[in-house]
């Protein structure tokens, strides 16, 4: 019965329409662009490749955040950065362009019409010849941002694309030589810039903050045709008794499920989340939530969460004499953290494995093993636990239960297309296979009876 019960929430939850997208592109014209640059003067626009030398002479090599920390490595991230303080825009003008784009930008991404986007200007970037930023998130830089949005000037140059990428879809942009080219996406997005070939790309960047409700709340589904369904099957969920793995080991009575958790789109951080906070997607589903838990009288609560998938895997740990792994993301790419792998004696039987310096294994572009990978077997095992909890009051701390059942979960989009944090490969331990575990944060609505 639970099964599809969470079927029919699935259903009926991703029946809601996506009110926007995570990415959103426009060009425009220049003329109301004014920027004046300390040591340059005023740019002429199309910026022509003289001044974008000029550009370079005034700026520093770009830092990038990871984490707490804010680094300097032209392998990551090679481009110039012009110090804001050398940076005058005249905002009278240019608020000409930018105020009526912001309110464009705001419904493309599907942020609810009484929500204000505001943009702060974060820097001012020149790409030449060889110029790149390798594939990343952007930090959560200020309170309130939800996204990034960047202006390229008009400029020649070949090369250089801004590549965006969220759960399998992908925005290009490529700029323009004669007019403005924008695109705002949501922070949690991965993207790079590829190589400048030819030219100069030359960009302000800002920051995308959110003041007010992101998107519709429970009010604004109370006429949904499929709240009421929803909430029947909310009853359905919590009256029906399943016997879970832990009732079987046990050897209790089947009980009814504690909770409802429903895995949203997007990843958020902790200091980003909230429930006027939710981007997309995610924001319009926990408003037809919100008003079914009401109609059925249950709790609803925001929560991050881990979710670890294990693997079987035969060739590659034993191909490459792998004991232990663990891989974890950094901003470019994926560091090894630790390392062992198989040793055996004269008479060719296994002894205690041989430890590697971590240090010693070049930063990969990508994980030895993919999720997706063909070189994976099944599924052994799917674990998640909560980490963070919001309710409805604001209030937020560790929840009191953290382990979600396999009959209290019901997803949205699948993990597979999300980016893990953490990898760890396993060779053969002598009581069980090759393992490949696979980790990735992920955020949900929670639905429970009345405490």
């Amino acid at each position: 019965m639970t099964d599809s019960t969470l079927r029919a929430i699935g259903e009926l939850m991703g029946s809601v329409p996506s009110a926007g997208s995570f990415a959103a592109q426009h060009t425009g014209s220049a003329e109301n662009l004014v920027i004046e640059v300390e040591g340059v003067g005023r740019l002429e626009l199309p910026v022509t490749p003289n001044q974008a030398r000029r550009l370079c002479e005034v700026a520093r090599p770009a830092r990038y955040g990871l984490r707490e920390q804010t680094l300097l490595d032209a392998n990551v991230r090679d481009t110039w950065e012009v110090p804001r303080e050398r940076v005058a825009i005249d905002d009278g003008q240019w608020h000409k362009t930018l105020l009526p784009l912001l309110d464009t930008l705001r419904a493309e991404l599907g942020l609810a019409p009484d929500c204000e986007l505001s943009a702060e200007l974060h820097s001012m970037l020149v790409y030449e010849p060889g110029q790149f930023f390798q594939r990343h998130q952007d930090s959560e830089k200020t309170e309130g941002m939800i996204g990034t949005l960047v202006v390229t000037l008009p400029s020649a140059f070949t090369g250089g694309a801004l590549v965006i990428d969220q759960q399998g879809a992908r925005v290009i942009d490529r700029g323009s030589p004669e007019r403005l080219s924008f695109v705002a996406f949501y922070s949690d997005c991965e993207h790079e810039v590829l190589p400048v070939t030819d030219g100069f790309r030359v960009t302000l960047t800002y920051n995308l903050m959110a003041k007010g409700r992101t998107g519709p709340g429970s009010a604004d589904f109370a006429r949904h045709p499929s709240v009421a369904l929803l909430a029947e099957q909310l009853r359905a969920h919590f009256t029906t008794p399943i016997e879970s793995a832990a009732d079987y080991f046990h050897r209790s009575a089947p009980r009814p499920p504690r909770q409802l958790v429903y895995l949203m789109d997007h990843q958020y951080s902790q200091n980003g989340f909230g429930w006027d906070r939710l981007k997309g997607s995610d924001a319009g589903r926990t408003g037809m939530l919100l008003a079914a838990a009401e109609i059925a009288g249950y709790d609803t609560a925001l929560a991050l969460a881990e979710v670890e998938e294990c693997y079987e895997e035969e060739d590659y740990t034993t191909s490459m004499l792998i004991y232990r792994q663990r891989w974890e993301r950094v901003a470019d790419g994926w560091k090894c953290v630790e390392s062992s792998e198989v040793d055996f004696d004269d008479e060719g039987e296994m002894i205690d494995p041989v430890a590697d310096d971590p240090a010693s294994i070049p930063v990969r572009s990508d994980l030895p093993l993919q999720p997706n990978s063909d070189e994976l077997g099944e599924l052994r095992f799917s674990d998640l636990r909560l980490t963070w909890l919001i309710d409805r009051s604001g209030a937020a701390g560790k929840p009191e239960v953290a382990r979600v059942q396999d009959e209290e979960l019901c997803t949205g989009a699948t993990t597979s297309a999300l980016e893990p944090f953490a990898s760890e490969l396993e060779g053969y331990m002598g009581n069980e296979g090759n393992n490949a575990n696979f980790w990735y944060r992920r955020a949900a609505i929670v639905v429970r009876p009345h405490q």
